[in-house]
């Protein structure tokens, strides 16, 4: 996972001097080489724009965070639903005014010899509408399974902005960021809470111990002070380990106690400490439910 750190950048306004575009319409013929810190710093808008942002974006997952628009996909919905709505209505007539007793007769029981032009037309519409309507319910449906962006790494991507003086990218395509509650994190990962705390806290998650060497994740000049990236894996296997631990000695500890003890009372006090502490431990601590960690406690 990435961590971004933001530099003491002095922030400036999003559109561009003159006397910069004056400079960028002037062509230089020479040799293509690499632009210095400054002239980076000079023009984010061209040498890091949205090549440099979609590179970072896909560098973790953890930050490859996106829109959900709920309330556009809601109204979507709805508005494919009521065209619909007004479809069977026209088709319900249509069927209800060739089904009069003093009607014509017409066959009304055949698809294949349908005698009904108008209703042939209705139906076919609500095919096309319908089938568009199953497609977004069942995107809802697993739009709304993702989790919401945890608040840490938005920030992240808005430390990445500051860093480049918010001019990297037009300032209104930024605004996306602004949405915290409709963002999502588009690859799902299921993390334990201890995993989430280390996570949660700065100092623990930019531990030296679990960062990638500079050579092993390659990161732009202008970004290597203040970008960093941490091997998901280790830390990983830290929480493991130290629940693996807490749990050996959960297991162990109360079995010395018990040795040691005469009173019944006392042991069966022991013991029902130990189980009830060892369900919280099951059930808040992993990625367990309950009932999980009722089993697990049980076995």
């Amino acid at each position: 996972m990435p961590s971004v750190e933001t530099s003491a950048v002095p922030r400036r306004s999003s559109s561009i001097t003159e006397q910069e575009t004056e400079l960028s319409t002037v062509a230089d013929d020479g040799p293509d080489t690499e632009p210095t810190e400054l002239e980076v710093q000079r023009k984010p808008w061209k040498y890091v724009g949205y090549r440099r942002y979609a590179d970072f974006i896909s560098s973790d997952d953890d930050i490859f965070i996106l829109r959900r628009f709920s309330s556009l996909n809601v109204r979507v919905a709805l508005a494919l639903q009521d065209q619909i709505s007004v479809l069977e209505e026209q088709l319900g007539e249509l069927d209800r005014w060739h089904s009069r007793r003093n009607a014509v007769d017409v066959n009304n029981g055949s698809f294949r010899h349908e005698p009904i032009e108008a209703r042939e037309e209705v139906l076919t519409k609500i095919t096309k509408k319908i089938s568009k309507y199953n497609e977004v319910i069942l995107q809802q449906s697993m739009l709304r399974k993702y989790p919401q962006a945890p608040r840490r790494d938005v920030k992240s991507i808005k430390n990445w902005h500051f860093n480049h003086d918010y001019r990297a990218i037009d300032e209104d395509e930024q605004k996306y960021l602004e949405h915290t509650g409709d963002l999502i994190c588009v690859v799902q990962k299921d993390k334990t809470p201890l995993r989430k705390a280390i996570d949660n806290s700065l100092r623990l998650r930019t531990l030296p111990f679990w960062r990638y060497k500079k050579d092993e994740i390659p990161v732009p000049a202008y970004d290597a002070g203040n970008v960093s990236y941490y091997k998901d894996k280790r830390m990983d296997g830290f929480a493991s380990v130290l629940m693996v631990s807490v749990g050996v000695i959960m297991l162990i500890t109360p079995l010395w106690i018990l040795q040691s003890l005469t009173s019944l009372n006392m042991k069966l006090a022991v013991i029902t400490t130990v189980v009830l502490v060892f369900l919280l431990v099951a059930s808040y601590f992993m990625v367990t439910k309950p009932l999980e960690g009722l089993g697990a406690t049980a076995a």
